[in-house]
């Protein structure tokens, strides 16, 4: 050590004893800073340690047994080497402190954060450290509270040095005011330097309340200047503390000639002042500082506690505090209250939670625990049953975290209990619920798949039995009179099989029978205990039933039969999921039955009216094809009459005759048609891949000579490649666009044919139908006479005409071969018209090309 040093440590503990300090009874002000110094770091241990010769003195400590240690063990040393702060996370990796004795031994130190104590001259006196068993980190601002806190010890060294230089110095010049006037300056001089150079504010009045002296600091903290205090009346300055603690308390140390000390808030000022007032005979001197900092810290630890108290009891939550060392639990109010108990009927001890634990989940708590202790998991959290005080169980979320000493030793455990039987009953539920639809679900589509009755019932009754295992499962059918028969069965083996039989129960009167047509179940848990007919009973043993379960199969509000669940080996009792599962069942049954009987019958229509259909047709096409002979014969006999007695008799007889032979042409005209109509279906071609642009050329050409004569110009778009009858589709093309000429009165007719590909913009075109992505959509626009819309399904109808032979010729059968041409071929047929603008139809074809290519 050299001898720079050896003077440096001289002027460092002569510092030390100028404070007086050392070996003083504990102070409130001191134990205060230690013990908000531990809340804020959150340790169990700080101390404010001043260093002498020889030794570490604690003038205040916070969970340390000894009052001093030798100053060669510890870590302050670390703080007087590097005079700033010092944080040792964890001590036992730092190789330099691992084998320190306090680290080693008591206190087992694994955590160490320092402030040196620095007065305002720069000697380093002592340090504020807090320290931990076990590795820590703090925050910044942890750090920073700590600082402050440190600075704070300083101020109460100052304080306390400077009371007692003031004090002596006092004490000196009043003693020599008389012997030594000059002295008595300097003295004063000594003492204005003194309490100008102090941290604390300070000021004296005199007898009259008048401000003699106030130094900087004074000025500084109450923001008013020397040449606007001195000689000026305290309250007359500051009127405002009239009737205040400092009015009061001034008075006191006036009257009473004893000190004052007292923390009161300055609001002109918005900060706490911590006050000392000391009498004299000649008035009064005032030591005070601004401590709203510290006053901001303290309510901060108090409002900490008032949320912990408040989290404690207004938390519905119950909390556990487990010390392992004493083997202890404190158990909150809400702990005991949520088990129904007060609060001087549940002890503090480990047995008194473990031994309310279900034995079910006991093995599984105490794991739980071990994981937790063994740190395989970063919380202790399980779900498990506490018995309550009534004896009924509850669900309980316990959670909770553990703490671990220096030496790796659990010390201690805080947790929460937290009520969660509604939950679980609600999460119990919701499987049940879940579980149901998914077997209800399964069942049904089971159901659904097919449509035969037999197959249907057979699937319900197997499914049923492996559901509910069940001993026997059976559907029966009811007749009017209360008997009927089992027409499916699934049985366990070993138990008597009824499939087939007719059964007549003689207690199932009628009564039984309306009831189960209401919606009635019957529910019987144990044959030989319920109170039944004895026949029925009887009825029921001849089956080995034990226990029953029944519920009605109704088809359009009557009942058709029953759905039946019995159990042979023992009684049982049926809970509400298999009683609701059972009838969810039977009315998918019923459903099922109904849409059965409804296909069927539908299927006796459709085939009916297939035949009759057919049999319309034989009969038009064998109609028309008879009605040809005879009608060539008259046709021609009427020809030779026309050719041979023309002008030979008179003028009448021409008229006639030419009505006859045009009546015959009329009628060999309708019949013709009506043979088409017959032959779509009769006499069509089987669908192959055709181009429609091809079609339409073939159409149009047939339509050659109308087209000429009416001058008429026909367009169209690009057609496309479709699986149709080549001849039926030419004509449905030729009779539309026939149509569009034979309609336009005197103006020249105007045509397009236009199409639609799948997912086709459209947008323009005027289209009540867009098609879908399986049919091409044709329409053929034209600027003839129009129709009303009241028209546009009649006109689709066999032998229907809007207008007068004389005006507009043709049968008025055109449109219903399109009609039935499309049909035949998957599409449909529409007209969109208004009188005078118009029409334009449209059809559709499937598009069935890309599948056949």
């Amino acid at each position: 050590m050299n001898a720079g040093h050896i003077d440096t440590e001289l002027a460092r503990l002569e510092a030390l004893r100028q404070y007086q300090i050392l070996d003083t009874e504990p102070e409130k002000a001191y134990d205060n800073l230690a013990q908000l110094a531990a809340f804020i770091c959150d340790t169990p241990i700080s101390l404010v340690n001043f260093i002498d010769e020889n030794r570490q003195w604690f003038k205040a400590k916070v969970g340390l047994d000894v009052s001093e240690m030798p100053r060669c063990v510890g870590l302050s040393y670390l703080c007087q080497e590097q005079r700033q702060v010092v944080v040792v996370p964890d001590t036992l990796a730092d190789e330099k402190l691992a084998n320190n004795a306090v680290v080693t031994g008591y206190p087992y130190v694994r955590f160490y954060a320092g402030v040196p104590l620095i007065t305002p001259r720069g000697d380093m006196l002592g340090t504020l450290c807090v320290i931990d068993q076990v590795p820590k980190e703090l925050s910044q601002k942890q750090v920073e509270a700590l600082v402050a806190l440190s600075h704070l010890v300083i101020d109460q060294l100052e304080l306390r040095r400077y009371v007692t230089e003031v004090s002596e110095v006092t004490e000196k010049l009043m003693a020599q005011e008389q012997a030594a006037s000059a002295q008595s300056e300097a003295a004063r001089t000594r003492t204005n330097n003194l309490l100008e150079s102090i941290t604390d504010g300070f000021f004296a009045l005199d007898k009259k309340w008048r401000f003699t002296y106030i130094n900087g600091q004074a000025e500084r903290l109450l923001q008013k200047k020397q040449n606007e205090l001195l000689g000026k009346n305290i309250w007359e300055v500051f009127p405002e503390i009239i009737g205040t603690t400092f009015y009061r308390e001034y008075h006191k140390a006036i009257l009473e000639q004893v000190s004052v000390e007292f923390e009161e808030f300055y609001p002109p000022l918005n900060c706490w002042l911590q006050v000392h007032g000391y009498p004299a005979k000649d008035g009064l001197s005032i030591y005070f500082q601004d401590i709203t900092e510290r006053r901001r810290t303290t309510e901060a630890l108090r409002e900490s506690e008032e949320r912990w108290q408040l989290a404690l009891h207004g938390n519905n939550d119950g909390i556990w505090d487990w010390n392992l060392k004493t083997n202890e639990v404190f158990f909150s109010t809400q702990w005991k209250e949520m088990l129904g108990y007060k609060d001087h009927e549940v002890s503090n001890g480990w047995d008194e939670w473990i031994k309310r634990i279900h034995p079910d989940e006991r093995d599984l708590v105490l794991q739980a625990f071990q994981d937790h202790f063994a740190k395989k998991t970063p919380f202790y959290v399980c779900e498990y049953r506490v018995q309550c005080q009534n004896g009924s169980y509850k669900w309980i979320l316990d959670r909770g975290q553990a703490l671990w000493d220096a030496l790796g030793d659990i010390v201690r455990m805080v947790g929460s209990y937290t009520d969660i039987t509604d939950r679980k009953r609600a999460d119990e539920e919701l499987k049940r619920q879940n579980l149901r639809s998914q077997l209800f679900a399964e069942i049904t589509l089971k159901i659904r798949e097919s449509l035969q009755i037999d197959e249907i019932l057979q699937t319900t009754v197997i499914e049923v039995q492996k559901l509910l295992q069940a001993d026997r499962v059976l559907i029966f059918r009811l007749e009017t009179d209360g008997s009927g028969t089992v027409i499916q069965e699934a049985v366990l083996p070993g138990w008597p099989l009824i499939l087939g039989e007719n059964l007549n129960d003689k207690c199932f009167k009628e009564q039984y029978i309306e009831r189960y047509r209401r919606g009635r179940v019957s529910a019987i848990e144990d044959i030989e205990a319920a109170h039944i007919q004895p026949c029925h009973r009887e009825f029921l043993q001849q089956f080995a039933v034990r226990a029953n379960l029944v519920v009605p199969i109704l088809v359009r509000d009557g009942i058709w039969g029953l759905l039946l669940a019995h159990q042979c080996a023992a009684p049982r009792q049926w809970n509400n999921f298999e009683t609701e599962l059972l009838q969810q069942l039977a009315n998918q049954i019923g459903i099922a039955l109904s849409q059965a009987q409804l296909l069927e019958k539908e299927t006796q229509q459709s085939q009916e009216l297939v035949r009759s259909n057919a049999e319309l047709e034989q009969f038009a096409y064998v109609a028309s094809h008879d009605l040809q002979e005879p009608l060539r014969m008259v046709t021609s006999y009427l020809q030779l009459l026309e050719r041979r007695y023309k002008n030979q008799l008179d003028a009448n007889a021409d008229q006639f005759i030419t009505y006859a032979v045009d009546g015959a042409r009329r009628m060999q005209t309708l019949i013709n048609d009506l043979l088409n109509y017959s032959r779509v279906s009769t006499r069509g071609q089987p669908f192959k891949l055709v181009d429609c642009d091809v079609i339409l050329r073939s159409a149009i050409a047939n339509l050659q000579i109308a087209i000429a004569d009416s001058k008429a110009i026909v367009t169209h778009d690009p057609l496309p490649k479709v699986m149709a009858d080549t001849t039926q589709l030419t004509q449905v093309f030729q009779n539309l666009i026939g149509n569009a000429i034979k309609f336009c009165q005197n103006q020249q007719p105007q045509i397009h044919i236009g199409v639609a590909k799948p997912n086709a913009n459209l947008d323009g075109e005027n289209l009540n139908s867009i098609p879908s992505v399986d049919e091409w959509l044709f329409w053929i626009c034209d600027n003839a006479i129009g129709l009303e819309s009241q028209y546009a399904e009649r006109i689709f109808i066999i032998f229907q005409r809007l207008h007068g032979r004389d005006k507009y010729p043709g049968t008025g059968i055109g449109l219903a071969i399109c009609k039935k041409i499309i049909e035949r071929h998957g599409g449909r047929i529409w007209v969109e018209s208004k009188p005078g603008q118009g029409s334009t139809f449209y059809f559709t074809i499937p598009d069935r090309a890309g599948k056949q290519s």
